[in-house]
């Protein structure tokens, strides 16, 4: 039988769900797995290092994209297999590697044993696995986060902040440099840096993106205004980012960032704080996960 552990954000495990999960578990005869919530994801990373310290040899994450890249931090380089209950806004981990979402399928899913490795990247010494960025990207989420709708509108708060931060964004002055060539140099709105490139309902925001191949994609946005963000996105859908004059892409696995001041960034859609520079780094085949 699996060494299982849960660890849940209070907050995001809503009580349908954790009644389901807890059924499952059950069922699955897995009833007697120790259970850890936490108010803030930030407290996963602790909350799943003593589980691994308690012999979990899977830990299950519940919560959202935030909680998830924390789990992640704790298990990035160990053998222990992170599961996960998608419960939050993008759920953007959990999309970008098909993996299942409903109580009982997760919990087959353990039990099956069916478990995939993948690259995780490293942006100032934290652990990222979807996605990280500063400029726009960071504005919008931060924003998003910060207004009293988002448990209520969901993805559409993130859309409203995307239109208000198209509007207000300044460019800022960075210079990239990708695996130590100079990529960029000069204005932009926007840096992403993905290890998974798919968004929400299959967006691609990096369509060559694959987290097993050992690099990072990079994205080097100059777009102001509505109106050339809306080229950027409508390129976007059509899957020829780069087509837009206003995306500059690459693949690197070292990507090297100076900033004209200090800007927001954000790690798997949560922002963490200001820097004048990031350092990117990707650790192939760091992380197991449970699949389908």
């Amino acid at each position: 039988m699996v060494n299982l552990a849960v660890v849940a954000h209070q907050e995001k495990l809503s009580g349908s769900t954790k009644k389901r999960l807890r059924t499952a578990l059950r069922d699955g005869g897995l009833g007697e797995a120790p259970w850890t919530m936490v108010p803030k994801a930030k407290m996963t990373t602790e909350a799943v290092e003593k589980a691994v310290e308690a012999g979990a040899e899977v830990v299950l994450v519940c919560g959202g994209d935030g909680t998830v890249r924390a789990g992640a931090q704790a298990l990035a380089g160990t053998d222990v297999v992170l599961a996960v209950v998608p419960a939050g806004t993008a759920n953007l981990f959990a999309t970008g590697l098909s993996l299942p979402t409903d109580p009982e399928a997760i919990v087959a899913a353990i039990i099956g044993g069916a478990r995939r490795t993948i690259d995780t990247g490293v942006c100032n010494e934290l652990t990222f696995s979807v996605m990280a960025g500063t400029g726009f990207d960071a504005a919008m989420i931060d924003d998003a986060d910060a207004g009293a709708d988002k448990e209520r509108l969901g993805m559409l708060s993130y859309v409203r902040s995307g239109v208000r931060n198209a509007r207000l964004r300044e460019p800022m002055e960075m210079n990239v440099e990708v695996d130590g060539q100079r990529f960029f140099e000069g204005g932009a709105t926007c840096l992403l840096v993905g290890n998974i490139g798919t968004l929400k309902g299959g967006l691609a925001a990096f369509p060559d993106a694959s987290p097993t191949d050992g690099r990072l994609d990079v994205a080097v946005v100059t777009a102001t205004g509505v109106k050339e963000w809306a080229g950027v996105a409508w390129s976007t859908l059509r899957g020829r980012q780069a087509e837009s004059g206003h995306a500059h892409m690459t693949q690197g696995e070292r990507i090297q960032v100076s900033l004209d001041g200090k800007h927001r960034f954000e790690l798997d859609g949560g922002t963490k704080g200001t820097t004048k520079q990031l350092d990117f780094t990707i650790r192939p085949s760091s992380l197991r996960v449970c699949t389908a």
